[in-house]
């Protein structure tokens, strides 16, 4: 790794390791971004991280990080992907409190792109959330990218998977029921466009419980002061992505 890239400076710590910024040692305008994860910390999810490494690998398109390649040594397993100057969409978000449609829009757009060649590859994400998208840089049209495979997983789509996985807010009703395909992730990217526009999700809640019980149960509400400048076509979109039926729920196609 130390042989081939020079580190520049961290960007982001985590349970499992650090994510740097780093230039090719005889190239110091090719700047990459490097996940550096404790092998320590992984020998028993050895095969998830293979699987990580595996759908990174074989994904190729504009709006998900592109990997490079990785590297192995007596500590860490280095993984070097495409580095996106722009920070995260949630802070984006946050930032601005909410986006235009036209700007939503623009965004969903690409997230649907890139969720719909994951799904055409067999794959599920199982934890799109803003903190998952980074901008690729800091303009005001920057496209978003798609990252962490941490929980996807590659499924024929007869099958059910059952493992409850993803982030409360964004975790989708059959999730939680323990029997779901690709589905899930247009449940995710219906809760983010909700974000968007108002900026809160549609199911709050205390704890964890209660947020879960209002995804299984609280009927979807477009409250009138926050949304009345928001078009009928927005809101029938969000609910069909909202869509608690699966068989109904829009396809990301």
């Amino acid at each position: 790794m130390r042989k081939t890239y020079k580190f520049i400076k961290v960007i982001g710590t985590g349970h499992f390791g650090t994510v740097r910024t780093a230039h090719q040692k005889d190239d110091a305008t090719a700047i990459v971004s490097v996940k550096s994860i404790l092998k320590e910390a992984i020998k028993k999810d050895i095969a998830h991280l293979e699987e990580e490494l595996f759908i990174m690998r074989s994904l190729d398109h504009p709006n998900i990080i592109k990997f490079h390649e990785s590297f192995i040594d007596h500590r860490y397993v280095h993984i070097v992907m495409e580095y996106c100057k722009g920070g995260e969409l949630f802070d984006k978000i946050v930032e601005n409190e909410h986006f235009n449609e036209k700007y939503a829009a623009e965004l969903m757009r690409q997230m649907l792109s890139a969720i719909s060649h994951l799904h055409e590859l067999g794959i599920v994400h199982r934890d799109l959330k803003p903190e998952n998208f980074l901008m690729t840089d800091k303009s005001a049209n920057s496209e978003v990218k798609m990252i962490d495979f941490g929980l996807s997983k590659r499924y024929a789509s007869q099958d059910k998977l059952t493992t409850v996985v993803g982030t409360p807010y964004y975790v989708a009703p059959e999730v939680l029921k323990g029997g779901y395909g690709q589905e899930c992730d247009i449940w995710s990217l219906g809760v983010i466009l909700f974000v968007f526009l108002c900026g809160y999700p549609p199911f709050e809640g205390d704890s964890n419980t209660a947020i879960f019980k209002n995804i299984l149960g609280q009927n979807l509400k477009f409250d009138d002061k926050e949304w009345k400048n928001i078009s009928k076509e927005a809101k029938d979109l969000i609910s069909k992505m909202l869509d608690r039926n699966t068989e109904t729920r829009l396809k990301a196609s």
